[in-house]
């Protein structure tokens, strides 16, 4: 019989039962977002292209790029820059 494994959404929901962490409402936890938010984050923290690059193994700059939610970077959206 062959052996089956688990798919990535299933070790993940896995983990975050392990975790205690559970999502609410309308929250979607993803591995997709996590990564996405994972980039922003450290994006955010001033964290070199290269050392995201070389945690996320992405090899293209642009697509690593990509992933930084610039939503999220407050102090690059408009309102930021004028303090509000």
């Amino acid at each position: 019989m062959p052996q089956v494994f688990d798919t990535p959404p299933k070790i993940l929901a896995r983990r975050l039962t392990l975790a205690g962490i559970k999502a609410t409402g309308l929250e979607r936890l993803s591995l997709h977002g996590l990564r996405a938010g994972f980039i922003t984050e450290a994006y955010k923290a001033g964290a070199r292209d290269e050392a995201i690059m070389e945690h996320s193994r992405h090899r293209d700059i642009r697509t690593m790029r990509g992933y930084v939610r610039r939503a999220k970077l407050v102090g690059e959206s408009p309102a930021g820059i004028v303090g509000l």
